[in-house]
């Protein structure tokens, strides 16, 4: 559903037609959202739905919802939608697992170019850290780090002390989480569903964030014609 955001108060919401007037404040004529306002309005909302179904996750779930909403941009979610849909929710557990093995090696392949760019600018990763109030890690060369390498950071571990490594992405226990995903994960993937389903085509263009995931179309797409 389209976009629209007020020049006065600034708020921003959906609408299936061109409003005449933002409901907020009555200001007339909201302009279409720009790209920074669309993908807040979603991150936000989507980071809002994951909090609400956390509680009822395995910590393993918990991090790999990081993991996913990081790598399905909100101006993808065209296709996003599709692979909720085709490839997850509604695929055999096989199917399902061969998907989150897709995204484990493009979130993986991130994160090592991320490090390999921490060390080009002199900076080396520590084994143990400290972290603030907030959560974030107290280490040297911080603002220095990649989003993906951040990310990895932000997991939840059995010692918050320790910093994480590539083994905290590859011991996520995908195959439980294919075939016997918590009731609360699920509805997380059905809530992400169901508020991305009418994001319209990015005007008939293919943004660069959506290749992992025309990727995994285009694999599945391969295997069938092949039996």
């Amino acid at each position: 559903m389209p976009l629209y955001t007020c020049p006065r108060c600034h708020n921003t919401f959906p609408s299936t037609d061109k409003p005449s007037a933002c409901p907020e404040c009555g200001h007339q004529w909201p302009i279409p959202a720009s790209e920074v306002e669309f993908n807040t309005y979603y991150s936000t909302r989507l980071a809002s739905i994951r909090e609400s179904c956390a509680p009822g996750m395995t910590m393993d779930e918990r991090n790999w919802t990081r993991i996913l909403l990081f790598l399905n941009k909100p101006m993808v979610s065209f296709y996003t939608s599709h692979l909720l849909r085709h490839y997850v929710l509604e695929a055999t557990p096989e199917m399902c697992l061969d998907t989150y093995r897709g995204f484990r090696w493009e979130y993986t392949r991130m994160v090592k170019q991320d490090r390999i760019a921490l060390q080009l600018e002199g900076f080396k990763e520590s084994r143990l850290l400290m972290r603030r109030e907030d959560g974030t890690p107290l280490v040297k060369g911080w603002d220095h780090y990649g989003a993906a390498l951040r990310l990895l950071y932000s997991f939840e571990t059995t010692d918050p002390h320790k910093a994480p490594n590539l083994g905290n992405i590859t011991r996520i226990d995908l195959e439980r989480i294919a075939a016997q995903p918590s009731a609360a994960y699920t509805q997380f993937l059905w809530n992400w569903l169901e508020a991305v389903k009418d994001v319209p085509s990015p005007m008939g263009f293919l943004l660069s964030e959506a290749k992992p995931l025309l990727k995994l179309m285009k694999k599945d797409e391969n295997s069938i014609k092949g039996l």
